[in-house]
């Protein structure tokens, strides 16, 4: 990421990775880790043993004789590398969304295998997706670690592996057959890599439980709020009011957005416990907030709310006439957004606000 790319398939050199980083950069993906832990050369090394190993257990015996196995080793020596680079990007771009792409599934299920077009034997495919699964699940958690947002590209990919005949395979062999660098997707892989990645960046926005402490997180499958930025406390929240412009806003809230755009400024909270957001009516310098919407647990959270009228599912205006909105799930408020009132009778410049806070 800091030091030139050499020895390109095509000649040349291609300059740092980071050099691309500008400090105004809204959006920062990366896909990194597999060849930090050696995957295509285990992936070479166990198709040469397969040759000769149609049924055996050649690869596994190799890199984890005895049950110590080596690759599982290296992919535990790489959580600081993809920590390091995650934080080095939240330093060059610091107001960016930045998500970290998975692998996908190149390989297929059930204890099938197609030797000899594939060399490689049942249980050698079933040692490599262990490794892939091992790895994803490390970038995962260190997505989680460093303010980051996984993007799964594992799941769209399956039942699209190798040993499929074209047009369902989607990934190369040894010795391609379509465009593409051998042990690598194709086109087709690389679209659905595409897909998942705009599932997750451009998808419908969602609150849903992070699995741990009994937690709620905003944003879209789990998105985090950025760690390596400044936190507003209760006081800056209740700093954030309708009708305010920019220029009002930035003097009322001291702290810098987390994530600021030309429609939406984005703080996260002291103590982790959530985000709030101000979204503006437009993108001219005299656009005014015209809706607040917080996730961090406030007094509003504890409220019965025994008016409050339904708009769907979960959905709910805390009474007829009032400018305010919540979202509960299994009985719990999960986030509640105060607006202009006239927005109640625009539903799709109400989708776009939400859209706008929450993702």
């Amino acid at each position: 990421m800091t030091e030139p790319q050499t020895d390109l398939p095509l000649g040349g050199t291609n300059p740092p990775q980071f050099n691309a980083l500008r400090p105004d950069a809204t959006l920062v993906s990366v896909g990194i880790g597999g060849n930090d832990a050696g995957l295509v050369g285990v992936a070479e090394k166990c198709a040469q043993l397969g040759a000769t190993n149609p049924t055996g257990h050649a690869c596994r015996d190799y890199w984890a004789p005895g049950g110590n196995d080596q690759v599982a080793a290296k992919i535990e020596e790489t959580k600081p590398k993809i920590a390091a680079v995650l934080q080095g990007i939240h330093q060059r771009s610091p107001g960016a969304r930045v998500a970290i792409v998975g692998y996908p599934d190149p390989l297929p299920k059930n204890g099938d295998s197609c030797w000899p077009m594939v060399p490689l034997s049942p249980d050698d495919i079933k040692y490599i997706d262990e490794l892939l699964i091992r790895i994803n699940a490390m970038i995962r958690e260190q997505a989680g670690l460093n303010g980051a947002e996984y993007i799964d590209t594992y799941a769209d990919s399956t039942g699209h592996d190798v040993c499929k005949l074209p047009p369902d395979r989607w990934f190369e062999g040894l010795v391609p057959t379509e465009p593409a660098y051998p042990l690598h997707p194709d086109a087709k892989g690389e679209a659905s890599m595409a897909r998942s990645a705009i599932a997750q960046l451009g998808g419908n926005p969602a609150v849903v439980p992070t699995g741990g402490a009994g937690q709620e997180v905003e944003g879209r499958r789990g998105a985090q709020c950025l760690a390596a930025h400044p936190r507003v406390g209760r006081r800056g929240v209740g700093r954030v009011r309708l009708g305010l412009t920019r220029r009002g806003l930035a003097r009322r809230v001291r702290v810098a957005p987390a994530r600021r755009s030309r429609l939406a400024w984005i703080w996260c909270t002291r103590g982790g416990t959530g985000r709030v957001a101000a979204v503006f009516s437009k993108r001219s310098s005299r656009a005014r907030v015209e809706m607040i919407i917080t996730t961090a647990p406030a007094k509003a959270f504890r409220q019965s709310y025994p008016h409050r009228q339904s708009l769907g599912p979960g959905l709910f205006r805390s009474s007829p006439r009032s400018n305010r909105l919540l979202y509960k799930r299994r009985g719990r408020v999960l986030f509640v957004a105060v607006m202009r009132t006239g927005l109640f009778r625009l539903p799709k410049r109400l989708g776009r606000d939400f859209r706008l806070a929450l993702g």
